[in-house]
């Protein structure tokens, strides 16, 4: 990239790359925000499937094993009680069994009695242990496992090993994240780079790259390259506009200055009336062409706008211009309709203002037939200069902006379609807002809204 006397300056922060990397904000849409987005994807999924297998293995130990286990003791107990009368009934730290003969549940917990399944819950001593029910003949075995007991198996069985799978999971999926982000550091830092970025009047500056090509990256390091060519052929451009403007500019002024001398001693001379008339109309052209060279120098530039020292009184420099732009088109039938509902005043560049207006009732009496009637109003920040001519479609007000455009190109009226491309361009410059009405065959209407303005009256 190189160095622009006329074009944009970027320069880069002070801080470091890894200061700027941190502070940056991470936008939506971003690199770093689809990055982050998938790998909380990822852990969420796996979150979910380990949960799920949590609760599957759980009701596996559940519904299989811990109910296997107790048909087998079931069927165990009622072999050995076909051969030993007095065997025993299961009485372990996890299981608990109970017989009922004859449908006498006066020596059994109660809660048994409610019993209509052969394997299900109850709600026994403040917990609900697992309960399996046989019967042969007319005595019912009924089998307790302790629900705390189902509760460890669960956890040893189960949860713990599926937390250790999910950790092992989750160790692979975080590595992969940092080297991801690792992968995209350069195009990161690139960004980031080109954010803090500052612009300025002096030129281009060239940006340092050379940290984020050393990163290896050859992806990037093309992209850099891309960009550096680009930034010298829009430099180029830049450079190549604005000198085309400065130097245009400056021939100009040499045979403007010649005519004004001469408008000078013409005026000094004895005319007759009809020349006098001329000479007249001459003059305030003369001094418009001077102040829009002057306009054109400074924007070209792209120099900060000088404001008046003082506030200027807005309502008298906007009549003086109106009726000085019309006094061109002499000896012309066009009226000048006053409207001020305000006396505003504000700090504005009377030279801007004056080319402003001065082009907006230009267009509105050249698009106009005799007798022509040219409205002026100030509402408030509002100047509405509004004329009764030909009018414009929604398509031609879309376009007017644009240099060399012409609503009526094939009309009578001359010009290069300049006018309303300075208007736009001062407008900017200023933070004004300009905005048209028209309709075919009613006129058109400019509305310019100024910023910072003072009311100092209001028509009554």
């Amino acid at each position: 990239m190189i160095v622009d006397n006329n074009g944009l300056l970027l320069t880069t922060s002070s801080r470091n790359v890894p200061t700027e990397m941190k502070k940056r904000k991470v936008e939506k849409g971003s690199m770093i925000s689809h990055l982050n987005k998938v790998f909380i994807i990822q852990l969420v999924f796996i979150s979910l499937a380990t949960v799920g297998g949590v609760m599957g293995a759980a009701k596996v130990v559940e519904d299989v094993l811990i109910k296997e286990a107790l048909i087998g003791e079931a069927e165990f107990y009622w072999q050995h009680k076909d051969k030993y009368a007095e065997f025993p009934l299961p009485k372990t730290m996890n299981l608990t069994g109970y017989e009922v003969r004859d449908e006498d549940y006066s020596l059994v917990p109660q809660a048994l009695k409610g019993i209509t399944k052969q394997y299900q819950r109850v709600d026994l001593n403040d917990k609900r242990p697992i309960v399996y029910v046989t019967k042969k003949g007319d005595t019912k075995l009924f089998l307790i496992f302790e629900e705390a007991q189902v509760s460890k198996l669960a956890l040893y069985f189960g949860i713990t090993p599926l937390i250790i799978v999910l950790l092992i999971v989750y160790l692979p999926a975080f590595i992969s994240f940092v080297f991801s982000k690792r992968a995209f550091s350069p195009v990161l830092r690139l960004v980031g780079r080109l954010e803090t970025a500052k612009v300025s009047k002096k030129g281009l500056e060239k940006l340092q790259f050379d940290d984020i090509k050393q990163m290896g990256n050859v992806d990037v390091n093309t992209l850099i390259d891309a960009f550096d060519d680009f930034s010298k052929q829009l430099s180029q451009l830049i450079n190549r506009e604005r000198n085309f403007s400065r130097y245009a500019s400056h021939e100009l002024r040499t045979p403007l200055t010649v005519l004004r001398g001469s408008m000078a001693l013409l005026q000094r001379q004895d005319l007759d009336d009809k020349s006098r008339r001329l000479v007249n109309r001459m003059q305030p052209m003369i001094e418009e062409m001077q102040a829009l060279i002057e306009a054109l120098l400074m924007l070209s530039r792209d120099e900060v706008i000088e404001l008046s020292d003082d506030p200027v009184l807005i309502n008298d420099l906007l009549k003086s211009t109106v009726k000085d732009t019309i006094r061109l088109f002499d000896p012309r039938d066009i009226e000048m309709v006053w409207q001020p509902r305000h006396l505003i005043q504000g700090y504005i560049s009377e030279q801007l203002f004056s080319i402003v207006i001065s082009n907006l009732v230009r267009n509105a009496c050249v698009y106009s037939d005799d007798p022509a009637v040219i409205k002026v109003t100030i509402n408030h920040s509002e100047i509405i200069i509004e004329d009764n001519g030909k009018g414009m479609t929604k398509e031609q007000i879309a376009h007017i902006m644009e240099p060399f455009y012409r609503a009526d190109e094939h009309g009578k009226e001359k010009g290069f379609g300049l006018g309303l491309s300075i208007v736009e361009m001062i407008c900017k410059q200023c933070e004004w807002e300009i905005k048209f009405e028209s309709e075919i065959g009613k006129g058109t209407k400019a509305i310019l809204t100024l910023d910072r303005v003072e009311i100092l009256a209001t028509a009554k």
